[in-house]
């Protein structure tokens, strides 16, 4: 008795191809149109062009590839907030603030887009491609991994037994039928599926985990839930990083969405060592006039209605101004959040547009802990521009509280310093599919790891001597633990006493 555990190939005939059923690592067929015959460039013909080229490994890769520089572009690059993207005067004056850092640059990368990449047309563009292009690699593959799982192909030619990646031969000194049997028992015993081949005695087709290749398409199907959710949130949802709220005021959201934020109280304490222990915002959430929420927000604890988050940011100074014209009617109350520095970061400041009256008025004050010439302590100073006007301003006047100031036909009074509670504002509709791809993402996975697919055809074939030579083949790619199981069982069989067991 002995065993043979060498792979052994020949060269393929031209005339007994490698089984595409079997063998699934081959190229592609090649289908060559006859000399001379006119191409097809029916909408049919065009279609399928196309198919092809979204199942291209190489037009995949390209699309992961231009993602991820887009990406890593939107992670390098500031991003302007969504409710600044969508209004172009808010985009312009944020844009000035970037220009210091990337001066004659500013404009050209603004108009390519890379200040709102997740939402640009080209993101967006390479987003769906790929999402087209995974959907078509798997729907390609599916037919041949339902088939692997299916539609098992237990008959192989003889040629296949040498040409196959592992080929595994023993010979028993036994019979045929005994040997077959021997081979089942063995088999069976290490939770193989057997199955024998009725077209041809003496041959047994055996696997394990027929349904792995499932995995494969659940991985893939994930990477489209995920890139699909990016998508959504890229184009349905909100992001508002800097909301700033004046205590005691209440502010609409916008865009749409019927909220307001009241912000009642604020508090923040301090360790001894001056650390910042807990800030605390106690808000409420109003709805087309409706209180549909009331909490206190910190920093990881934030308030969630209706699919929207608010979270504690930051805080700071306002200043409480209000604004009327000649006839006495409010042009503008409320707080304003000083919550922009200067490049300098001795002043704070901010910025009202009255735009039915091509008016913008800034309110500056010294930033928290400078002492400044110019401006004292408790003061406020008040510019005012004309919105498309150079940066002249109309008048600048000193103000302290209570005082007043007559400019371009508007009184503005400066009531008093505040404090203002910094939100973030979001709605983040794709992250339930993006959690939901995760999860596919390691069932597909694991699936695919630690349940692959293993199959092995068996030849029984009686010797003149009266012993049996039986040899095991797989065209399965290289898994070292199953090729050495096989050799294993090879080994058991042509020796039970002294074979390894596994």
């Amino acid at each position: 008795m002995s065993i043979d555990t060498s792979p052994r190939r020949q060269p393929v005939d031209p005339d007994d191809p490698v089984d595409r059923a079997v063998d699934d690592t081959a190229d592609d067929l090649v289908v060559r149109r006859p000399h001379g015959r006119e191409p097809d460039i029916s909408v049919g013909e065009v279609a399928r062009r196309i198919y092809r080229l979204f199942h291209n490994k190489r037009f995949g890769l390209f699309l992961i590839l231009a993602m991820m520089v887009l990406t890593l572009l939107g992670v390098l690059f500031p991003q302007a907030p969504d409710g600044v993207r969508s209004d172009p005067e808010l985009m312009a004056s944020w844009l000035e603030t970037v220009r210091p850092t990337f001066r004659g640059w500013t404009t050209p990368l603004a108009v390519l887009g890379i200040f709102s990449m997740f939402s640009s047309p080209a993101f967006v563009t390479v987003v769906s491609l790929l999402v087209l292009s995974i959907i078509a690699c798997t729907t390609h593959r599916m037919p041949l991994l339902w088939q692997q799982s299916m539609n098992t192909r237990v008959h192989v030619r003889d040629t296949f037994f040498d040409r196959a990646r592992l080929s595994v031969a023993a010979v028993l000194p036994v019979g045929r039928d005994e040997a077959i049997e021997q081979v089942r028992a063995r088999l069976l015993g290490r939770r193989f599926r057997v199955l024998a081949d009725e077209t041809t005695p003496g041959r047994l087709y055996a696997d394990q985990n027929r349904f792995a290749p499932v995995g494969t398409i659940i991985a893939h199907t994930a990477f489209v839930v995920i890139l699909a959710g990016v998508l959504i949130t890229g184009q349905f949802g909100l992001q508002l990083n800097n909301f700033p709220v004046t205590i005691g005021t209440t502010r609409a959201v916008g865009y749409d969405t019927g909220l307001a934020v009241e912000a009642r109280a604020f508090s923040d304490t301090y360790h001894p060592d001056g650390r910042p222990a807990d800030y605390v915002s106690e808000l409420v959430l109003w709805h087309d006039g409706v209180e549909v929420a009331h909490q206190d927000v910190r920093v990881n604890t934030p308030l969630r209605w209706g699919g929207y988050s608010v979270n504690q940011a930051s805080f700071g100074i306002a200043a409480m101004f209000a604004v009327t014209d000649a006839a006495g009617a409010v042009v503008h109350e409320g707080g304003i959040p000083l919550q922009y520095a200067t490049p300098d970061e001795l002043y704070s400041y901010g910025r009202v547009e009255l735009a039915d009256r091509n008016l913008v008025f800034y309110v500056i004050t010294p930033a928290s802990g400078q002492v400044t010439p110019d401006i004292r302590p408790g003061e406020a100073q008040l510019e005012v521009y004309a919105l498309d006007a150079d940066n002249t301003p109309i008048d600048t006047q000193l103000l302290t509280p209570g005082a007043t100031a007559t400019i371009a036909d508007l009184t503005f009074t400066f009531e008093r310093e505040a404090q203002y509670t910094g939100l973030m504002v979001s709605r983040d509709p794709g992250a339930l599919w993006v959690w939901i791809g995760a999860a596919l993402i390691m069932i597909g996975t694991c699936w695919t790891m630690f349940l692959r697919h293993h199959r092995v055809w068996t030849r029984v074939t009686p010797n003149d001597d009266g012993t049996t030579t039986v040899t095991f083949a797989s065209p399965d790619r290289h898994d070292s633990v199953f090729q050495d199981s096989i050799r294993t069982l090879a080994a058991q069989l042509a020796d039970p006493a002294d074979a390894p067991r596994r």
